[in-house]
């Protein structure tokens, strides 16, 4: 087994989207398609040119909802309103992964670019209770998206949350280097089925990566028994 140097975490950090998921399920698929109909309507531009924005804004800035904001103005409660309103029923339900995850020792926290309502129903749908997270969302971020040192620095100032004492799952790599500079121990989750064709082929840069796992069930379940021995 995997010597886990994670005996002293309090504060154990999940990205949302295709890291309490699989990307397998392709749920963010919905999303990315409802972006860039609302991109569409909403810019009045062809589909293939919303896809080329949606797209640009999301390399740029981190997220598209902040480009169409600092470029269109657009309403941010609206594009989260329309885009996160999505069936996911499609999910398959986790018991185990909720079991796991009552066994962490320490706090536990969702830090998502989503929105709190879609976190919900993710978890509703995962049958994982919700209320066994802190849920930061963009709205708590001002909508600066996490890579940004800014986005960070809020999450871990409203939870007065110690970066030495912390571990951050999270399914983008370059959403890890942060957080891997001032302290929190990394952990990518991969997956041959991610949305990102960029991020699923490019070497991985372990420099800011301390563990990778593709079934974080199986992942926190070995991180249980070593923690616990």
């Amino acid at each position: 087994m995997v010597k886990y140097n994670l005996n002293n975490i309090d504060y154990w950090v999940f990205d949302l989207d295709n890291t309490l998921y699989p990307a397998a399920s392709n749920l963010f698929n919905k999303i990315d398609k409802k972006m860039k109909k609302f991109i569409s309507e909403t810019l009045d531009v062809s589909e293939i040119n919303a896809h080329k924005i949606q797209k640009k804004y999301y390399k740029k800035y981190g997220t598209t909802l902040f480009g169409l904001m600092k470029h269109h103005k657009v309403d941010p409660d609206k594009f989260l309103k329309y885009v996160h309103n999505i069936d996911a029923s499609s999910l398959t339900e986790n018991s185990k992964l909720e079991n796991e995850l009552k066994k962490l020792p320490g706090k536990l926290y969702i830090y998502t670019n989503g929105s709190k309502a879609h976190a919900i129903n993710v978890l509703k749908n995962l049958n994982i209770d919700y209320s066994l997270f802190d849920i930061f969302d963009i709205k708590d971020a001002n909508y600066i998206p996490k890579p940004s040192n800014k986005s960070l620095n809020k999450f871990i100032t409203k939870y007065e949350i110690n970066p030495n004492r912390s571990v951050f799952f999270e399914d983008i790599e370059i959403n890890l280097k942060n957080p891997k500079i001032v302290g929190f121990k990394t952990v990518l989750i991969k997956s041959t089925n991610h949305p990102d064709e960029k991020n699923k082929k490019k070497a991985i840069n372990m420099k800011y990566i301390d563990y990778t796992t593709y079934d974080l069930t199986k992942l926190l379940n070995n991180i249980n028994i070593y923690i616990n021995n």
